[in-house]
Parts: C-alpha cells; structure tokens; sequence
C-alpha cells in the first residue's frame, strides 16, 4: 500500500512538470516587451530633444518638459550631465505620458553620434517607473547603438508589481524614411537578455530574427521573433508579426500549440 501511494504521488509530480512544460506562458513575453519597448522609449526622447537644446540651448517642440545641464549648456565644459523633467507629467508624440526626470551625461556636444549614459529620477512612461542605468554606446558602423543594463540591470514598477532586466542589446538604423526628424526612424533591434517577469518568474529573452523598431509607431516593436525560456515552462518562441503597429505577438511551443498576447 505504502509502495502504491508513493507511486501515485510520483505520478502526480511527473503530470505536474509535464503541464508546466507544456504550458503557453505569456507574462514572461508581454514583460519582456515591455521592458524592450520602455528601453528604446528612453533613446527616442534623448534623440528628439538633447540634440536640440545642446545646439540652441532651449528646446521648442513641447515648452511643457524643462531642460537643465550641469555644467551650464552655455558653457563648453565637458562631460555634462542634460535633466530633461517631464514635470507631473507631459503628454508628447503619440499620446504617451511621461513625468519624472531622464538623466543624460555626454562627453561632447555632438549628441547623435555620442555615447549616452542614462539614468533615472522618479521617471515614468505611461504609468510604468524605470530604475537603474542604461548605456547606449554609439556605432558608427550601423549608426545605432549598443547598449547595457549597468549593474544589476533595470527595474520596471507599475500596477502589477516589479520586473527586472539584464543584459544586452543593440541597435542597427536601417531607415530615417528620407527625413532629418528622430520620429520616423527605423531600427533593427536585438538582444541578450534576461529578467524576473511581474509574476516574479525568472526567464532568458534572446532574439532570434531581428526586431523591427520603427519610432512612429506608438507601440514601436512591429516585427521579429525571439526565443523565451521562462523557468519551468520549457522554451517558448515569441513572433511579434511582420509589421502591423498593432501590440499584437504569438507564442509558439515546439510542440505547436499557440497562443496570441498583446503587449
């Protein structure tokens, strides 16, 4: 008997990893995005608006978000350390909602092909709080970037809790669709990542066909796929489609079995 109940209880352990195994898991995927679309966010708004204030010392597109630089923009001391300060809160291209402050220190005044170090105070993209440090180094090969979560990472808090990420990425501009404006750039993106999602489960994010990145697109990401591996739930594909601006991706098992997420 004693033999018997040891067997069924095995049998219950082995159907319980097999279902986790099985299992189409979408926090990890629409955390990862969210931490993929909030990172590249960040280097939009320093594009759009430090080159600007470095070269006219003011920036007039939105009168709502306050500059500052330390040393003073005016001088020719570097390296500076640019506040942009969203306030309360500032509604900017696309509708999106930003308060808080991106911390932006630079080595020379060139911007667009300058090394970024990026940190933040009390900042927030549509309801979403980043902490930690980013650095984006420029390449002048692909015109893009590479960057890094510095120390531990990064830290995403909202409603549902806290995330993390870690790791690597990098950026290739492909297109500026002919214009000299920062908002209709397109990037290919990929990265080496890994992160605690809300449900505070563990997971590798590793792309596997480039991400399309194209900045006027309100949700940015518009194609590309990556692997996922969330812990204990056996490695999923993540395919973000092939170029609607619609926040829409699938997850894919090896086994077949799909399920749609929007992010």
């Amino acid at each position: 008997m004693k033999k018997f109940g040891f067997l069924l209880i095995f049998s219950a352990i082995l159907a319980g990893c097999k279902e986790d195994k099985t299992e189409v898991y979408t926090q990890s995927a629409k955390d990862a995005a969210l931490a993929e679309q909030l990172t590249i966010d960040v280097l939009k708004e320093v594009l759009m608006i430090a080159p600007e204030y470095v070269i006219s010392e003011s920036y007039s597109d939105n009168t709502d978000i306050i500059l500052s630089a330390e040393p003073e923009i005016s001088s020719p001391t570097y390296p500076k350390t640019i506040t942009i300060d969203y306030g309360n809160g500032v509604s900017g291209i696309l509708g999106k909602t930003r308060s808080g402050k991106i911390l932006l220190t630079v080595n020379s005044g060139t911007i667009i092909t300058e090394d970024l170090d990026i940190s933040f105070e009390n900042f927030k993209s549509d309801g979403s709080e980043i902490l930690g440090n980013i650095t984006y180094t420029f390449n002048s090969s692909t015109e893009g970037y590479d960057g890094e979560f510095e120390g531990s990472g990064i830290s995403i808090i909202n409603a549902n809790g806290t995330m993390k990420m870690d790791g690597t990425f990098n950026l290739e501009k492909i297109s500026t669709a002919g214009t000299t404006a920062t908002t209709d750039d397109i990037y290919n993106f990929n990265c080496r990542t890994t992160g605690i999602d809300f449900d505070q489960t563990s997971f590798t994010y590793n792309s596997t066909v480039d991400h399309t990145i194209d900045f006027s697109c309100i949700h940015m990401i518009k194609a590309g796929k990556s692997s996922l591996a969330p812990n204990g739930k056996g490695e999923q594909t993540v395919d973000f489609g092939s170029g609607n601006c619609d926040a829409t991706g699938s997850i894919r098992l090896s086994s077949g079995e799909s399920k749609n997420f929007i992010f």
